[in-house]
């Protein structure tokens, strides 16, 4: 039987791999995280949501450069338009995930960006 890492009390309850014993979750649960801790996920968050606005833009521009061209055949300087409009998207989505995988390592591993360590 494996200890709770809190209180080495015996328990089986595993919370994300790791054994827990029930009065220590229930602890776990109506803490609230502190204020650092809010302001980091706070931070996180909305630079998900800005680099998600920035995709979404970026999305709507490409469309409207490739709506330009319905017979397929781009005029001269449309090929270029295209070229410029998909390199936006293209760095628009890379850095989506960027901030997609900063959100998940901390909310996932506990992992502080370094640039928000350095905030603090």
């Amino acid at each position: 039987m494996a200890r709770c890492v809190y209180c080495a009390a015996a328990t089986e309850m595993y919370v994300s791999e790791v054994p827990i014993c029930l009065n220590c979750s229930d602890r776990q649960e109506k803490r609230k995280p502190p204020a650092r801790e809010q302001q980091i996920r706070a931070m996180l968050v909305d630079g998900l949501v800005e680099a998600t606005a920035r995709t979404s833009a970026a999305s709507q521009a490409f469309n409207r450069v490739m709506s330009q061209f319905p017979s397929g055949l781009p005029h001269p300087d449309g090929a270029q338009q295209i070229q410029n409009a998909s390199a936006a998207l293209a760095e628009a989505r890379k850095e989506l995930m960027r901030a997609h995988n900063r959100l998940n390592d901390y909310l996932g591993r506990g992992i502080v960006p370094d640039d928000l360590q350095r905030t603090g």
